[in-house]
């Protein structure tokens, strides 16, 4: 059959309801194609579109001519074309087209031969400096010196660790001070001198101390275990010099944390200083503040490290979203624009089966696909109706339904015309044609010629419910490809032949060869030796962490005093110093101020209106409050400074106190009874304002 009576023979069919036929319609569509294929390749990572000294293989150079001096979706590239291709090193062990033969799990390549579809975008990057030592240029001095700065530093590592290791025992004295008989601390002392770092161990142990009815304990250890926590994560720093306002100054870049740590700090200052008594009500209230707060930190923390786990680990060069091969040769340009299209594409990475759904199925030359395989395929395509797009197979199947074998083509145009449709300007290289199994020429019903000869490019066959598509040319299926005007029309064509086909897989010679465990994954990226290697550190660092190199020694007793402690620091400096009536004075003049807060609410100023108000409050007689209140304010006026601003009485001179100083006790007795006043007068919202 001639040309004309095929091309006679596709219009009928076209208008028999064959969905292609070219108007204004179509028109649309194909600018629409156009502006998908200029969206994908504005990508920087599509560097041969953008950089203009890009290298091209010689096989990417022979795109030059059809490319020609402009290209609006691919600007860059005619500027490479006008340097000479470069053979470009391919890496060892690469998997792309070097699976000549028979692979590893015994499978012939598709088309069983070597296929090259050119070194991959990683493969092309600018080699790195070489960083190895060399020692051959370095002169005789030099060289002896760098080594024996090498000896002396493993020298020094080594002589550290046998130290360690054969360090003798303490001197004899020290030994026998050590031998001495000594009072063995108490259970209470032992527990105290025990700092617990663990975070949960602490929880659990305030939960503890809350049973038995602890409740200072309980706190303290809710509240260190909050500590811990924060201190683990970096936001402060534990030391015995810092304060609990210290800690909450240290999270002013945090303001969440720091409102939450402040409320928590003020109820167990409240505790500690002896301004609120330790209960279940306050255990509880800093416990279900403190739980979330550490529980907070730890999902940070186990997101953060799934975080840097996942943003760590760059996807395989098979890949579709963040991998996949942008060098002029691979596919991962087609993939984007048969999404933007509406396909739902991807690069199968599983090994081939038949598939249970009408799909399209993209083979490309390196994938590993058995005779049984292809047996299974063709049934598919038969009785599920999937489509079957084969794309420069050196060798086709041997199937009697294809019957289709490929050639070297004499013919040197590069233009490609579709039966289907007289405008479109579709491109390839020279290179090879599609004859019938006995020589002949195709016969079917949407078929591409190259130039006006009668050499076929491609056939669309229908099989069963399903149909074949078979193109001599791999290269039709490249990013490159898209360069040219209307190749990606031209393959949006040939897969739209099946109605259905909205799902689009490439298999190449990714497909399959993924590790099915983790020990093949390891075994198969030669892995071993590292993992070996890092269980030996492992087990180095067990071994230095878990026993000692030296006699082990307490650690200095690292703690912080208390309130108490400094209020009693002070007491006795007053006894060393014999001021108990300064030390009176003092405490007289907080305890008058904080009297008249509590009762005197008439406005008279005075001992008299405070007196009375006193006795009318703790049922005392009024005289003796008043002898109790004289004293207090002689004792003030005896503890204040000359140069004090106490009003007009003390501008004149302190007043003698009514009774004769009777020394240590009676400054003592005074303290107790005015004491025993704010018991009787007490307010703790009072207190806890002026404190």
């Amino acid at each position: 059959m001639s040309r004309r009576a095929r091309l006679f023979a596709a219009l009928v069919a076209l208008s028999a309801g064959a969905p292609l036929a070219r108007d204004a319609r179509a028109e649309d569509v194909e600018e629409n194609v156009h502006w998908d294929v200029r969206d994908v390749l504005e990508d920087d990572r599509y560097r041969f579109c953008h950089e203009d000294d890009y290298p091209l293989t010689p096989e990417e150079h022979a795109w030059c001519p059809i490319i020609a001096g402009s290209s609006d979706v691919c600007p860059e590239l005619p500027a490479a074309c006008k340097l000479p291709p470069v053979e470009v090193s391919r890496s060892a062990g690469s998997g792309r087209g070097g699976r000549g033969g028979r692979d590893a799990s015994g499978k012939h390549p598709a088309g069983g031969a070597p296929t090259d579809r050119g070194p991959t975008e990683d493969e092309r990057r600018r080699p790195w400096p070489d960083m190895r030592v060399d020692l051959s240029g370095m002169s005789f001095f030099a060289s002896v010196l760098f080594i024996g700065l090498l000896v002396v530093f493993f020298g020094g590592v080594i002589h550290a660790l046998l130290k360690n290791l054969l360090r003798d025992r303490a001197p004899a004295d020290e030994a026998k001070e050590e031998r001495a008989p000594v009072r063995g601390p108490t259970p209470e002392e032992t527990a105290r001198r025990e700092v617990e770092t663990d975070v949960q161990r602490l929880l659990a142990r305030a939960r503890s101390h809350a049973a038995r009815g602890d409740h200072a304990r309980a706190i303290d250890d809710a509240y260190a275990a909050l500590l811990r926590r924060l201190d683990g994560d970096g936001l402060i720093e534990i030391h015995p010099s810092r304060t609990n306002g210290d800690y909450v100054r240290s999270l002013r870049e945090r303001p969440d944390l720091k409102v939450a740590m402040r409320s928590i700090v003020r109820d167990v200052e409240g505790v500690q200083f002896g301004v609120t008594p330790p209960s279940e009500p306050i255990f509880r209230a800093v416990m279900d503040r403190v739980v979330p707060l550490v529980s907070r930190a730890l999902a940070l923390a186990l997101a953060a490290f799934g975080l840097s786990a996942a943003l760590s680990c760059t996807p395989h060069g098979g890949g579709d979203e963040g991998g996949g091969d942008r060098s002029p040769s691979g596919t991962q340009a087609v993939l984007e624009v048969l999404k933007e299209q509406g396909f739902k594409a991807r690069r199968r990475g599983e090994a081939l089966t038949a598939p249970d759904r009408a799909l399209a199925l993209v083979v490309l030359p390196g994938a590993a696909i058995d005779d049984a395989t292809w047996k299974d395929l063709f049934a598919w395509v038969s009785d599920k109706g999937g489509t079957l797009f084969l794309a420069g197979l050196p060798r086709l199947p041997d199937e009697v339904e294809l019957g289709l074998r490929v050639a070297q083509d004499a013919e040197t145009s590069t233009a490609l015309a579709a039966d289907w449709s007289r405008g479109l300007r579709a491109s390839l290289p020279p290179g090879k044609r599609l004859v019938e199994a006995n020589g002949d020429e195709p016969e079917d019903l949407y078929m591409i010629f190259r130039g006006e000869s009668s050499s076929t490019a491609g056939v669309v066959r229908r099989l069963g419910e399903g149909k074949v598509v078979v193109v001599a040319d791999d290269r039709l299926v490249s990013n490159v490809s898209l360069a040219a005007p209307d190749n990606a029309q031209l393959f949006l064509d040939l897969l739209r032949f099946a109605p259905y086909a909205t799902e689009v897989e490439i298999v190449d010679e990714w497909t399959g060869v993924g590790a099915e465990t983790p020990f093949e994954a390891v075994r198969e990226a030669n892995l071993w030796p590292v993992i070996a290697q890092l269980f030996l550190l492992l087990a180095l660092l067990y071994l230095w962490k878990g026993s000692a190199f030296a006699r082990l020694r307490d650690p200095p007793a690292a703690g912080r005093r208390a309130f108490a402690d400094h209020a009693r620091a002070l007491g006795l400096a007053y006894r060393r110093a014999r001021a108990s009536r300064h030390a009176a004075g003092l405490y007289a003049s907080w305890a008058l101020d904080r009297l008249r807060e509590r009762v005197h609410k008439s406005g008279r100023r005075g001992l008299i209106p405070l007196a009375e108000a006193i006795a009318a409050r703790t049922g005392r007689p009024e005289a003796e409050v008043m002898r109790v209140l004289v004293e207090a304010s002689g004792a003030r006026e005896d503890a204040a400074p000359a140069s004090s601003l106490r009003g007009p009485e003390s501008a004149r001179g302190a007043r003698p106190s009514p009774r004769a100083r009777d020394g240590a006790a009676a400054d003592l007795e005074l303290v107790r009874e005015l004491q025993g006043f704010l018991d009787a007068t007490g307010q703790r919202t009072s207190d806890r304002k002026t404190t």
